[in-house]
């Protein structure tokens, strides 16, 4: 048994020695090819990427091993190229490419040099680094003004992604952004021009021009500019004024107590143009209606074009209150309608306001109107002003019948003969009438109403300074107007006797009326006293 256990142990001696020959013969000659992967992306930004390699067989062995890459296809190490310099501690090996140029599409793959036997190459990857930010420069800012002035700018480069947004940012602190007032220009590369508005006079600004991609928003160099102080006034010209176009002769809007805003009274040519400068003689700065924008939207030319549109005038000429806001870049017409009107002169008692008080009668439903009716001496003249001093006042630039009026104008001649006349001025025609007085009574005090009733005109005794009526009366209240063609109903000058004074409604009076009982009554009128009596 001894003997059979050694023989035994000798066969498998000898067996395991055959065996381990043959398995280092075959390693020998079955050598494994070298064989190389490209594996991953990674980290990828603007200007780098990481790039890993996987070591599938080494072969005999490999002298270098690496990431090469190009912006074409196929890239090899004669292109670029970065060798891993890493303690190989597996099969895989990154390679970081670094200095890549933002926004461009890259081909990387990785690569080993076989010792005495060339360069192998990993399967190609592709990537494109991201964008960046914007470059663009800011421009100087011109046509400074009071509230605007003009920059710009100009996007040189778009970092990789489309530019959405462009413009300038402006401030009253350094580095503005976009968090702060803004213009917004178009999209894309290029120059383009900003109007700043709404800036507040004799301030300085902080601008810098700016461009949004998908990265972000960058920031050109900072500029700084001081508005201009106020101007005093401004001027409005043009067809649908008194100035025409000449610059030299426009007319002066004066600034308000709010400053920035401006407000005159034009006398307005109807349907017409208007424009405004800040300079007499001088074109520039000039305001209009701004092109495409809706009415009461000021556009400006500060010398560089884009000329605005002008103002028209309203369809109805006359006087207009002409607002001008500069700050709010915005304008307004309003009819100029003053709230009082008195009459001054030696034609209706003399020239002092402190002796005379000759305040014209407005028409409610019609504020473009005014009457009265006046005793006029048979000499001399008079004016109209909205308050009882010498401001604003206007006479006639024609005819004293029917004559056209003006701010500043002449004296209006009575018409020669003393006595009772009715006195209508008309601000929407600019036209002062003067008619005989025809005064009424109406209503069922005389059993009718209709205007046209002769027998209830007054006479007019010039004699005696007044204009009477006897008739016989209904118990009812009396009623009496005076009459104008340029009314269009009785009510706008009806008027009555309180206290035994002439009092005038007007349109929209809530006096009472007197009642009387039924008989014969004589009512007598004095326009020159002011005194009515009826009996």
């Amino acid at each position: 048994m001894k003997r059979m256990s050694i023989y035994r142990i000798l066969a498998v001696l000898v067996t395991a020695t055959m065996l381990f020959a043959a398995c280092t013969k075959e390693n020998e000659d079955v050598r494994l090819e070298s064989r190389l992967a490209t594996s991953q992306l990674l980290s990828i930004t603007s200007n780098s990427a990481t790039v890993v390699g996987f070591i599938v067989a080494e072969g005999a062995g490999f002298s270098e091993k690496g990431v090469c890459y190009n912006t074409a296809t196929a890239p090899t190490v004669s292109n670029s190229k970065v060798a891993y310099t890493g303690t190989s501690t597996s099969a895989t090996f990154n390679v970081a490419l670094t200095g890549l140029n933002f926004a461009t599409k890259y081909y990387a793959r990785a690569y080993a040099t076989i010792v005495g036997s060339g360069t192998i190459y990993g399967e190609e990857y592709s990537f494109t680094t991201l964008p960046v930010l914007p470059t663009l420069t800011t421009d100087a800012i011109t046509a400074i003004t009071s509230f605007t002035a003009t920059g710009g700018g100009s996007v040189t480069k778009d970092g990789g992604a489309s530019i959405t947004a462009r413009g300038i940012c402006f401030g009253l602190n350094t580095s503005p952004t976009i968090a702060d007032g803004k213009t917004t220009d178009g999209t894309g590369l290029g120059t383009f021009t900003s109007s700043l508005n709404g800036l507040k006079h004799n301030t300085t600004y902080y601008v810098r021009a700016y461009a949004t991609n998908s990265v972000g928003t960058a920031y050109g160099p900072e500029v700084t500019f001081m508005t201009a102080a106020l101007p005093d006034a401004i001027y409005a010209l043009g067809d649908g004024t008194e100035a025409g176009w000449d610059n030299s002769k426009a007319i002066k809007i004066s600034q308000t107590a709010t400053p920035g805003i401006y407000e005159g009274t034009l006398v307005l040519t109807p349907a017409k143009s208007m424009k405004f400068i800040q300079t007499l003689g001088t074109w520039q700065p000039q305001w209009g209606q701004a092109t495409g924008e809706a009415a009461g939207i000021l556009g400006v030319n500060l010398g560089g074009g884009s000329d605005p549109d002008a103002v028209t005038t309203p369809a109805t000429g006359g006087n207009y209150k002409v607002t001008v806001d500069l700050g709010a870049m915005t304008y307004k017409v309003v009819a100029a309608y003053p709230s009082a009107l008195y009459m001054i002169g030696d034609g209706v008692g003399g020239w002092d306001w402190a002796n005379v008080n000759l305040p014209m009668i407005p028409v409610n439903s019609h504020p473009n109107l005014f009457w009265k009716i006046v005793w006029l001496e048979a000499s001399g003249s008079f004016k109209f002003a909205p308050q009882k001093e010498w401001k604003d006042d206007f006479g006639s630039t024609g005819s004293a019948t029917d004559g056209v009026y003006a701010k500043g104008g002449d004296n209006i001649p009575v018409p020669g003969t003393a006595g009772y006349y009715m006195v209508v001025v008309d601000l929407i025609a600019n036209k002062i009438a003067i008619a005989d007085p025809k005064v009424y009574l109406m209503g069922n005090t005389i059993g009718s109403w209709d205007t046209g009733n002769a027998a209830g005109l007054f006479t007019v005794d010039n004699a005696n300074s007044v204009v009477t009526i006897t008739k016989t009366l209904a118990a009812d209240e009396l009623r009496m107007y005076a009459w104008h063609p340029w009314f269009t109903d009785w009510w706008q000058s009806e008027f009555i006797i309180l206290g035994g004074k002439i009092e005038f409604r007007g349109t929209g009076g809530d006096q009472s009326r007197v009642s009387v009982t039924a008989g014969s009554h004589t009512v007598s009128l004095n326009f020159k006293t002011g005194n009515g009596v009826i009996q």
